[in-house]
């Protein structure tokens, strides 16, 4: 479907859960409705980690590749660490591999270690398990560990002494575009989901990216989504007007 097709039914499912007594809904609150039950279908998926062959057609259009190589990285906040920078608009890893560089102290120096696997560990098991000889990192492991930070999501990679992490290859899935309907009228310098909206969107909608078997599933959510803050609405009325006794 389309946005404006999306929007049409939002508009059908809106008036039969509410009999027709509410006020409309605009359609910035459409757009608004129907971005935010899209990402939280994703993360439902991506949280129960449930790759049945829905699931699977739903969230392989947001797969990205990214390829993080040694010039753009700095020094990480442990021994033998890096920083890696991924958009805000990634949701998770799927899967990385690294690509080590013994230096002239290493054992195997003159060598190349590709494909190395990549584990996510978090500070805990850092702290617990840098000196353990079976745990450790070694030129077949790498551990990487997350940060957050604003407007970015930052990847500490650690990895065997005497060796270079020479690039890392990360898989991850990013967070869809929103769902734009027309009318919307938002003005130069407003933004949703990291995407800059301006009056063009009065004239032209923003469809939705995921595959088409999800677009019912998105309306329905979205449905709710408005009822509920309809009730969250009356019910804020009703206190105060009961405070206000």
């Amino acid at each position: 479907m389309t946005a404006t097709e999306m929007k049409y039914e939002f508009v059908v499912g809106y008036d039969r859960i509410t009999n027709f007594d509410a006020p409309g809904v605009e359609p910035r609150e459409v757009s608004t409705f129907l971005t935010k039950a899209q990402e939280q279908l994703v993360l439902d998926i991506l949280e129960n980690n449930s790759y049945i062959e829905f699931n699977k057609r739903t969230v392989d259009v947001l797969k990205t590749k990214a390829e993080v190589l040694a010039a753009t990285m700095a020094a990480g906040p442990y021994t033998n660490s890096f920083w890696a920078t991924l958009p805000s608009t990634a949701m998770q890893v799927v899967n990385e591999r690294a690509t080590l560089t013994p230096t002239a102290s290493h054992f195997y120096t003159g060598q190349v270690f590709t494909d190395v696997r990549v584990k996510p560990v978090d500070d805990d098991y850092y702290h617990a398990n840098i000196k353990n000889p079976f745990k450790k990192p070694t030129h077949e492991l790498v551990w990487r560990l997350d940060y957050g930070s604003s407007g970015t999501s930052k990847l500490a990679y650690v990895i065997e002494a005497n060796e270079v992490l020479t690039s890392v290859q990360i898989h991850y899935y990013t967070k869809p575009a929103p769902i734009i309907v027309l009318d919307t009228n938002y003005a130069a310098g407003e933004t949703m989901e990291g995407i800059d909206l301006n009056a063009s969107h009065t004239a032209a909608d923003l469809d939705c990216v995921l595959n088409k078997i999800t677009h019912r599933e998105i309306v329905a959510r979205a449905v709710k989504l408005a009822y509920a803050a309809l009730q969250d609405e009356k019910g804020f009325q009703i206190s105060s007007v009961q405070e206000q006794q």
